[in-house]
């Protein structure tokens, strides 16, 4: 840390990811001072991050709380064996960079991610991009659907594109691959499967879920990587809890 009579100058090493990482940094600097600050970062192509901050007397309001209006109780708890299987292969490079089965890992809070969402809101306006027509949303307005259906559609495109098997015979098959693609992330976990077709339709009942879109969007994926087809997902409500029912997009003949 570097200090002078105006800035503040904080050094991090290896970044997960620097705005993220910045807007932590000035948030706690301003927790532990009681006082405002502005601040800016840049970084290096070595990997590092520069923070500084300079004191700001513009009176900001202070944040409101964030509520999903989703259940999000975390009641999906991994067996004892999970849990080894899961850390077995975890790995500290240095301070603060650490990494799982070879994937470096940070915690992502709900707040930030539902405060990020609120951010973007207003400036959503039409998306042209990705399968808009395979995503349903139960109550939401056309600017929130949208913002909903773009980070489906990208987390989709990201789990088809690195590549996973994923075997489904039965429909109890998709409590063990919601625990290995969302349970292990932090991303939610499923408890309850139901056939709706004979063609891989099926219904997935959440017992707590980081966001629906983001859990939504890699079930799309694991569903289009077990069958090889494009699929639709939709999401609706049973008393605050998800449920999550996905299908071929197109209707296959008996």
């Amino acid at each position: 840390m570097l200090d002078d009579s105006e800035e503040i100058r904080i050094i991090v090493e290896r970044p997960a990811s620097g705005p993220i990482c910045s807007g932590i940094i000035a948030s706690a600097w301003e927790k532990s001072t009681g006082k405002r600050h502005r601040f800016r970062w840049s970084e290096n192509k070595g990997g590092g991050l520069l923070v500084t901050l300079a004191q700001d007397d513009t009176e900001i309001p202070s944040p409101k709380p964030t509520n999903p209006n989703w259940n999000w109780n975390h009641t999906d708890m991994l067996e004892d064996s999970d849990i080894d299987e899961l850390w077995k292969d975890f790995r500290m490079d240095s301070p603060g960079d650490w990494s799982i089965m070879g994937e470096r890992k940070m915690f992502l809070h709900r707040d930030l991610f539902l405060r990020f969402e609120d951010y973007c809101i207003p400036y959503v306006d039409d998306i042209k991009e990705g399968r808009s027509e395979d995503y349903t949303w139960e109550a939401l307005d056309d600017k929130r659907s949208e913002w909903w259906t773009a980070a489906a559609d990208s987390a989709r495109e990201r789990f088809v594109a690195e590549g996973h098997h994923v075997l489904v015979r039965d429909p109890s098959d998709w409590v063990g691959v919601a625990r290995r693609h969302l349970s292990y992330h932090g991303l939610g976990g499923i408890d309850s499967t139901a056939r709706t077709d004979e063609h891989g339709g099926i219904r997935l009942g959440f017992t707590s879920v980081f966001h629906p879109a983001i859990a939504s969007g890699v079930l799309l994926g694991c569903w289009e990587r077990a069958h090889g087809r494009n699929g639709r997902a939709s999401v609706s409500y049973e008393e605050g809890l998800v449920t999550l029912e996905l299908r071929s997009s197109r209707e296959i003949a008996a």
